[in-house]
C-alpha cells in the first residue's frame, strides 16, 4: 500500500505519522505544495512560494496532480485541504472528484482550518475565538467560517474517513465518519532531557507562534509578575520565528514548557518536549474530552498541568515553588506520549481504516 500525505506540513505532523506507517511496513510519502518557516521536512516539496505567478503556481500543482494521481493507493489530505484549494475563490478541493475510483482519500483537520469563531464564542467562555485580533482579525466577518464549512461538505462526499488533532474540532465534523487521531510529531528516539530542578533557576519555555491563540498575553504578563517576585528563581525564554530543527536545540535546555492556556489542548510543541521528559502547562478543556478514549481523558488529565488565564500565575508560582511536583509531572509526560503519541500508536489508527474501507 503506497500513501501519499499532502498538501502542507502544519505542525509536523504529516512527517511523523508518514514516519510512523513506516515502521508498519507501509510505503508512505509526503508531499507540501509550499515550504514554511518553520522548515518541516518532506519528501516532495513543490516550492510554490518562488513561483511569482499565479497562474504558474495553478498550472505547478495542475501538472503535480497529473502525475501523482495513480502512483498511490491513499491520498491522506491535511489541514483540511487537497492539492488544488482556493476556498475565497470559490473554488474548494477542486481535483477531489478526478482522483481514480480505486483511491481512498481520508482528511485531517488541524485546527482552524474547521473551528469556526462564531459557534465557537456561543459554546465555551475561553477560546481564542474571543480575540477579535486572533490572527489578524481574519475570521471576524464570518466569511472563513462559511469557507470551512463548505469544505467539509465536500470532503465529506469524497473520503473515507476524517480525524481531528484537537477534540473540539469534533463540534464540526460529521460525528458518523470522524475520529480524534492523537498528534503524531517528533522523534520517538530524540533523547531525554528531563529538567534540571537542583539548579537555583528554573528555566520555563513559550513558544508564541501565534500569540493571541495561545493566550500569550496572559501567560507574559503572569511571567513578568514572577520576574518581580521570584525573579531569582526563573530565567524565561520565548522561541519565536526560528525554524523548527533549532528551536527543538533550544526546547533541550528547558525545565518548564508552557503551551497555551485558550484552545483546550495541547499542540504538536507540548508533545515533542514531553517526549524530552518536559513538563507542560497547558489548557484541557474537561467538556470536550468525550470525544477521546476514555482512558486518554483519565490520563490527560493527569499529565499536563492545567491552567487558564484566570489562574496562569497561580499555577506557574506552585510550579516554581515545588520541585517534586515538576519532577513528577515529568516523569508522567514522558509515559503519557509514549502511550498516546508513539508514531506506531497512532499510525495503527490511520492503517486500520485505509484497510478497512
Amino acid at each position: 500500500m503506497k500513501i501519499l500525505h499532502l498538501p502542507t506540513s502544519v505542525g509536523g505532523h504529516s512527517w511523523g505519522l508518514a514516519q510512523g506507517e513506516k515502521r508498519l511496513g507501509l510505503t508512505s510519502s509526503v508531499l507540501v505544495a509550499q515550504q514554511n518557516w518553520l522548515e518541516y521536512p518532506a519528501d516532495i516539496n513543490l516550492n510554490i512560494q518562488n513561483i511569482p505567478l499565479k497562474i504558474l503556481r495553478l498550472e505547478k500543482l495542475l501538472s503535480t496532480f497529473w502525475e501523482i494521481k495513480n502512483k498511490y493507493d491513499v491520498f491522506h489530505f491535511n489541514f483540511g485541504s487537497s492539492l488544488i484549494h482556493f476556498p475565497a475563490k470559490y473554488l474548494n478541493q477542486v481535483e477531489l472528484p478526478f482522483y481514480p475510483t480505486k483511491s481512498k482519500l481520508f482528511v485531517t483537520y488541524n485546527g482552524c482550518d474547521i473551528r469556526q469563531k462564531y459557534p465557537t464564542m456561543q459554546r465555551t467562555q475561553i477560546a481564542a475565538c474571543h480575540n477579535p485580533n486572533c490572527y489578524n482579525g481574519q475570521c471576524n466577518s464570518g466569511k472563513l467560517d462559511h469557507f470551512r464549512r463548505e469544505g467539509i461538505k465536500k470532503m465529506e462526499r469524497y473520503v473515507k474517513h476524517i480525524w481531528a488533532l484537537n477534540p473540539d474540532l469534533l463540534y464540526f465534523l460529521p460525528p458518523e465518519k470522524s475520529s480524534f487521531l492523537p498528534y503524531a510529531v517528533g522523534v520517538d528516539d530524540r533523547g531525554l532531557f528531563p529538567p534540571k530542578l537542583n539548579h537555583k533557576k528554573i528555566k520555563i519555555v513559550h513558544a508564541p507562534t501565534n500569540r493571541e491563540a495561545k493566550g500569550s498575553t496572559y501567560i507574559l504578563a503572569a511571567l513578568e509578575k514572577l520576574q518581580k517576585t521570584h525573579g531569582q528563581f526563573i530565567d524565561v525564554l520565548l522561541v519565536e520565528n526560528i525554524p523548527h530543527a533549532q528551536a527543538m536545540k533550544i526546547y533541550q535546555d528547558a525545565d518548564l514548557v508552557i503551551d497555551q492556556i485558550l484552545i483546550g489542548w495541547y499542540g504538536g510543541f507540548a508533545v515533542e518536549t514531553m517526549k524530552m521528559g518536559k513538563p507542560v502547562i497547558a489548557r484541557i478543556a474537561e467538556e470536550d474530552l468525550h470525544f477521546l478514549p476514555q482512558e486518554m481523558a483519565t490520563d490527560v488529565l493527569k499529565t499536563i498541568i492545567n491552567a487558564n488565564p484566570n489562574n496562569i500565575y497561580e499555577v506557574i508560582k506552585q510550579c516554581i515553588e515545588d520541585r517534586n511536583m515538576l519532577a513528577n509531572y515529568s516523569e508522567l509526560a514522558l509515559e503519557y506520549v509514549k502511550k498516546w503519541h508513539n508514531l506506531e500508536y497512532v499510525a495503527s489508527i490511520t492503517k486500520y481504516h485505509y484497510e478497512a474501507t
